[in-house]
């Protein structure tokens, strides 16, 4: 059967090329924010004249739309209310060209203010108490069950400068390489971890990826920290494989550097987070604390307060908002371990049977060949 030339030639992104003035629901768009591989943003205002953001994603792209995943997860993140670091969402639905969601309009992300900035780097200043907000919105998602594998500097967001509560907070976004690594039990109302696969597809961006995830080992909420790491050293100047375009050189480089060449340009309190990242599997709770503390030292030694401005900033802030959570100072939230999970799963009994009987054979097969030799 002839294919209409038309129809082949077609871009997956018309469909989510909406008019201005298109509804959903009680939102109105009125203009597109940005466009690129993943589809559309646009701003919306509701009835009462609110600003939002509107996510469009085509069903026709390879793999489908993700924003079914994100806006599951955002709503297990939000659990009905408003968090911080994390964005609201207000409505979401699936149609037969695209899904899209509604959520908080926010302002710009990590990257684009880094490219902005003199030899494109943040101070010092800076990008510690960006880190101490990416931490806490991690950490976050980790305590409802969830690694991000998709952490970049793209993937933060500052809010939007016209919402004084949010302006200067961080948020982390883009859920679509997400996935649970614990599950909650609502009769026990216990956390458990879910088991770790034998080897596990590459997921994530190839220059902050842990060095685990190239490996092909299964991804735990250590390998969303390790990405930050790498995210504030190249907030900091550079990763020094910033400039690398093969995948195979960027993974021998990750394999091969010592630790101490990876943070040669970091401060020296921050020395200690690596070899404990090493230290870690996929179960293990990373010490969020140990970060929190060398990010919060580097603030100090830059003689700055979490009220000081940030590079971009042109003016103080606002003293009549009030201090965000993470600016507390004991890192109390950092210390909170809030389902658990330090190891895997216990085996159930048919696993544990299975297991037993592959030790077996392999024992007989080992006897066997002794035989032979």
């Amino acid at each position: 059967m002839a294919v209409d030339k038309k129809e082949e030639e077609k871009d997956p992104m018309d469909n989510v090329r909406f008019k201005i003035g298109k509804r959903f629901g009680s939102y109105t768009i009125e203009k597109s924010l940005d466009e690129g591989g993943f589809g559309q943003v646009y701003l919306v205002r509701d009835n009462s004249g609110k600003r939002f953001a509107l996510k469009a994603e085509s069903n026709d792209m390879e793999g489908g739309s993700a924003i079914k995943l994100e806006a599951l997860i955002l709503r297990k993140l939000n659990d009905g209310e408003s968090v911080i670091h994390v964005p609201k969402l207000l409505l979401s639905g699936k149609r037969k060209k695209y899904c899209y969601m509604v959520m908080t309009l926010l302002g710009k992300n990590l990257k684009c203010l880094k490219n902005k900035r003199p030899k494109e780097r943040f101070t010092r200043g800076t990008w510690s108490r960006i880190g101490i907000q990416c931490l806490y919105g991690l950490k976050y998602m980790h305590d409802c069950g969830f690694v991000h594998r998709d952490i970049k500097p793209q993937n933060f967001m500052m809010g939007n400068e016209d919402d004084k509560e949010r302006a200067r907070i961080v948020h982390i976004l883009d859920f679509g390489l997400a996935r649970s690594f614990a599950k909650f039990s609502e009769s026990s109302k216990t956390w458990s971890a879910r088991r770790a696969r034998g080897t596990a597809e590459f997921r994530g961006t190839l220059r902050y990826t842990s060095p685990n995830v190239h490996f092909r080992k299964e991804q735990g909420r250590v390998d969303d920290i390790w990405s930050l790491l790498f995210v504030l050293i190249e907030l900091n100047g550079g990763l020094p494989w910033q400039n690398v375009q093969k995948r195979e050189e960027v993974e021998a480089m990750k394999m091969i550097m010592t630790d101490q060449d990876v943070m040669l340009n970091m401060p020296p309190c921050m020395c200690d987070i690596i070899p404990h990242f090493r230290t870690l599997d996929c179960y293990m709770r990373p010490d969020y604390l140990l970060v929190f503390k060398a990010l919060w030292q580097v603030m100090l030694n830059e003689g700055q307060t979490t009220s000081s401005r940030f590079d971009w900033e042109t003016s103080d802030p606002d003293p009549s908002i009030s201090p965000a959570d993470w600016e507390n100072p004991d890192g109390r939230f950092f210390k909170l371990d809030k389902i658990g999970i330090n190891g895997p799963p216990p085996m159930d009994k048919c696993a544990a049977e299975s297991t037993q009987q592959g030790d077996a054979l392999k024992s007989d097969k080992g006897r066997s060949v002794n035989q032979k030799k």
